[in-house]
């Protein structure tokens, strides 16, 4: 019986190791802001930071070209050439377009729906990967770019918000929302493969939306599946309607806790709406016009993301959308 317990407790420290060791690669510390963020006094003009919006990338979805009357294709090899374009082009059009500007770093913005997700039944079917599989999938090529923009722009921050293509359950949730959602995992996977870089910092809240701070103008991020239940407009005007409507209750709702947001970023709409006068900014997509947005008729727009640039004085100031298609070097 003596040794019989004396195995047990072998046993219970091994299992005791061996959680002590899963649980350290979760601990990382996430900075809400790096100190190359904050606000500056006397800063040059020609000083800025870049804050490139990532959203709807929608990795695993199979979009057939048959389907949509040859207006668009999205498959795996092309997900991974879209978003190679997407941080190259980001690049030059940070250096070739925006030229005069020295930029402090970059902030990527990552606005959920990153996996296209098994939340609908024909996704299920038709998806080219599980939704973790697509995970492991995503995560080395962003930790490219990712990489690429600290060797341009030297300092990267990532901020993470899960969208509703990602959550575990058929049903949207609130409660822990962000811990049942593959964009936090996602997020939190290149947190840890790139725990060494002292140039990369991350923002991954467990709350629904995130918020960050660039010179003393107030960023929120959220993707923005509640906008179209809570907050839907006509057709006519697409998502302009529930985006002003969105943004300015949700600065109301930050304002009564005693916080302050400048601008919103949102995602989930598939339509860049930069409008930082009112405080809005809509992405777009990666994947393009699908085959729900074709039978829905809502008007088709191309792959794109949201790249602007924050100057110390005037917050946003030069946008830019990032366009991803190359139907040559796609093959279709």
């Amino acid at each position: 019986e003596l040794a019989e317990e004396r195995g047990k407790t072998t046993d219970a420290f091994k299992a005791r190791d061996a959680a002590e060791k899963a649980l350290s690669l979760y601990q990382r510390k996430y900075a809400d802001r790096p100190r190359w963020l904050a606000p500056v006094k006397g800063a040059a003009t020609e000083r800025g930071t870049l804050v490139a919006v990532l959203s709807d990338t929608h990795y695993g979805e199979v979009v057939k070209a048959e389907e949509m009357n040859g207006y668009n294709k999205y498959d795996l090899t092309i997900a991974e050439q879209r978003t190679e374009r997407f941080f190259r082009r980001t690049v030059r059009l940070a250096r070739d377009y925006f030229a005069g500007v020295k930029y402090d770093g970059i902030v990527l913005a990552l606005g959920g729906d990153l996996v296209s997700g098994d939340i609908h039944d024909e996704l299920q079917q038709t998806n080219a990967l599980t939704t973790y599989n697509t995970a492991i999938w995503a995560v080395p090529r962003l930790v490219a770019g990712i990489e690429m923009w600290v060797k341009e722009f030297g300092q990267v921050h990532v901020v993470s918000a899960p969208g509703n293509h990602g959550r575990d359950g058929k049903r949207p949730r609130y409660k822990g929302r962000s811990a049942h959602n593959a964009d936090t995992h996602i997020a939190n996977l290149l947190a840890m493969m790139l725990a060494k870089s002292g140039d990369v910092t991350f923002s991954i809240p467990e709350s629904l939306d995130a918020t960050f701070g660039v010179y003393g103008f107030n960023f929120g991020l959220e993707h923005g599946d509640e906008l179209s239940k809570s907050f839907s407009g006509s057709a006519e005007i697409g998502w302009l309607g529930p985006l002003i409507r969105g943004t300015n209750r949700k600065i109301n709702a930050y304002g009564a806790e005693g916080k302050t947001l400048n601008y919103v970023i949102w995602g989930h709409g598939h339509q860049l709406v930069p409008i930082p006068a009112r405080g809005a900014i809509g992405n777009g997509s990666l994947c393009g016009y699908n085959e729900y947005a074709r039978g829905k008729k809502f008007r088709p727009e191309p792959p794109q993301q949201a790249l602007m640039v924050v100057t110390p004085k005037d917050g946003i100031t030069t946008q830019s959308p990032v366009l991803l298609l190359d139907r040559v070097a796609e093959g279709w």
